[in-house]
């Protein structure tokens, strides 16, 4: 006889069960979708991974948000250089 274990997370075609119900008098979780009932630890480490997922994303944009305010500011400053090393021009006169 051999036993193996099946250590995917996900199985394609299967419910991931990101949509969750909370009982919240029974502690019981199912999900939404497929109503499988799921450990509560399975769910709080799901949301937590999630979280987690969301953090990063927020970090990153914050990142290029910075990126892209300093390039701003870059362009800003040489702007107003070309600006200061240019001599006015006379504004026409009409007669």
């Amino acid at each position: 006889m051999r036993v193996t274990t099946d250590e995917r997370t996900h199985r394609p075609g299967e419910c991931d069960h990101h949509n969750i119900r909370l009982d919240p008098r029974g502690g019981i979780v199912t999900c939404r979708d497929c109503s499988a009932a799921l450990t509560p630890f399975w769910a709080l480490t799901m949301l937590a991974d999630q979280y987690a997922v969301a953090l990063a994303h927020i970090e990153r944009l914050n990142t290029r948000l910075a990126a892209a305010d300093a390039r701003i500011l870059d362009l800003s400053a040489e702007l107003d250089g070309k600006q200061t090393k240019e001599p006015l021009k006379p504004a026409p006169t009409f007669p």
